[in-house]
């Protein structure tokens, strides 16, 4: 008798038509300063930020509607910006101010003012494709560590990566990558919740001279704070602390900006500005090291969207993690109320590789 022909697996794929809705964190407070305005490329058209002599930020359309100059080139004055063409003003709320060389303002003269947030030392923008307001209950929540003395400012680098952002979100289901991928010898606990907006992965890792404690929480579909704890494999005893970020920002239909973020606790005795600006210099090239955070993407650039995956009972919860970031995808009034409720996701069968200290590894 003769094998039944196999037939392969046909991979599809399909672009979103719309950008998602919720708050994207676009960077670091630290890097959004009075002095110069900071051009944004993000959901297909570009965005100026910048803060006001008051200290706001502030995020406007960057092209100006006069004779479409971009904003970003121009410079800041009290809390508006000035057109480096001619030097149009533009306040806060996206209205024209003030025109040199013309006492009338046009009623036209007027660009999109954005929603924007600081909190956690970092800068958020809203983005609604409908053009709804900020949602109240979805607002960002304030980590108490961020404000803890005795830990690195947050550490910011970014990367063009062109496929759908929605890749990237596939991390927080996928847990067959941590061993292949980011060098993990072995996971103990790992576990899914979806709750309305927020997306949790709980897991536990171990290797030979550590045992790792990860909590990572995306709330929405562009801000994923995770928080990671190191310990002793004999005491128990907490060795590290490590806050990281993940971040992205669509820059069109199947690119985003990847934006990743560190903190570190310093070490003992590290106080002056030189020595905790030389520990940043050196954590930052730490935390790209080949198995980093920074390790998905290779695999990434060299990827296609794919809808219909082969999964195997090992996977973790992928479909269900989509499922939850689709809601982001339709108009709020066609999100179910099923979406509210709490889900978990526990998919804690051990995953061992192989060990950490192996020297072929």
């Amino acid at each position: 008798m003769s094998e039944t022909q196999r037939v392969p697996h046909e991979i599809k794929a399909s672009i979103p038509d719309r950008y998602p809705r919720g708050w994207f964190c676009v960077g670091a407070s630290h890097e959004f300063t009075t002095d110069q305005p900071i051009k944004m490329d993000y959901f297909g058209r570009s965005l100026v930020a910048y803060r006001g002599k008051a200290g706001e930020i502030h995020v406007l359309d960057a092209y100006c509607p006069h004779m479409g100059a971009n904003l970003a080139s121009g410079h800041v004055n009290g809390e508006s910006i000035v057109c480096p063409f001619h030097a149009w003003s533009w306040g806060p709320d996206g209205v024209c101010d003030h025109i040199p060389y013309d006492d009338r303002i046009p009623r036209k003269a007027v660009v999109k003012s954005w929603s924007s947030v600081e909190i956690n030392d970092l800068v958020y923008v809203w983005h609604d494709p409908d053009g709804g307001a900020p949602i109240a209950e979805q607002a960002i929540p304030v980590d108490d560590v961020v404000s803890e003395a005795g830990w690195t400012p947050w550490i910011i680098e970014r990367v063009h990566v062109n496929v759908h952002a929605r890749e990237l979100i596939d991390n927080m289901a996928d847990k067959a990558h941590f061993g292949p991928v980011h060098g993990l010898a072995k996971v103990t606990h790992f576990s899914n919740i979806a709750e309305g907006h927020k997306y949790t992965q709980l897991m536990n890792s171990e290797a030979d001279d550590h045992i790792g404690i990860s909590e990572a929480t995306y709330h929405g579909p562009g801000y994923m704070l995770h928080h990671n704890t190191t310990l002793d494999p004999i005491t128990k005893q907490t060795t590290s602390r490590a806050m990281t970020l993940v971040m992205n920002v669509p820059t069109g239909p199947e690119s985003f900006e990847f934006i990743a973020g560190w903190k570190f606790e310093l070490p003992v005795g590290c106080e002056s500005p030189d020595a905790i600006q030389k520990y940043c210099d050196e954590m930052r090239e730490m935390a790209q090291r080949p198995e980093g955070l920074f390790s998905d993407l290779a695999i990434w650039k060299d990827k296609i969207s794919i809808d219909n995956p082969v999964l195997c009972s090992g996977d973790g919860p992928v479909a269900k993690l989509r499922e939850w970031y689709g809601q982001f995808l339709v108009p709020l009034d066609e999100v179910p109320d099923s979406m509210r409720e709490r889900r978990v996701y526990d998919k804690s069968e051990v995953i061992e590789w192989q060990s950490s200290s192996d020297p072929t590894r």
